[in-house]
């Protein structure tokens, strides 16, 4: 079967949404939407950690950008993040392309726009010459939203 050599950076809750904190999942496993449109697309996966249960566990409090953003969980960030990097610079050393990135409005850590670990990953990216050049996310609401090359996924 020919491969489309197309990756796609998913955060980690929109194909596992048990580890989100407790009464903010959105689907009782991988948020189905954002799956289907992703393999209409013929993008591949490329799952990632989720920072928040790396670092606090499953039992943690809902936090804000402002409280994540520490030098601590920075590095821890960037120590998870590593085989990611690796993996991505494989893929492209091999002719794969990877697509863009999908993350989540409003989290702390995995809005595209402005979550602690979406940072990080585009620092080491840029680090490496990686540059990411389409972002889309889910929204915390049905309405749409477009902002230069952030896409919304219903």
């Amino acid at each position: 079967m020919q491969r489309s050599k197309k990756i796609l950076l998913v955060s980690h809750c929109i194909l596992n949404q048990n580890t989100v904190i407790e009464d903010e999942a959105r689907a009782e496993g991988a948020v189905l939407s954002a799956v289907q449109w992703a393999m209409k697309e013929g993008y591949g996966f490329l799952q990632l950690p989720c920072p928040e249960f790396t670092f606090l566990g499953l039992d943690r409090p809902s936090m804000t950008y402002e409280q994540y953003d520490t030098p601590e969980y920075r590095k821890h960030c960037r120590e998870i993040l590593k085989p990611v990097l690796f993996q991505a610079e494989d893929y492209l050393k091999n002719d794969y392309e990877i697509v863009g990135l999908l993350g989540i409005q409003s989290s702390p850590s995995c809005d595209p726009t402005r979550g602690i670990f979406m940072e990080e990953l585009d620092a080491m990216f840029a680090e490496q010459g990686i540059t990411l050049k389409t972002l889309w996310y889910l929204p915390n609401t049905s309405e749409p939203f477009f902002k230069s090359d952030v896409h919304f996924i219903k």
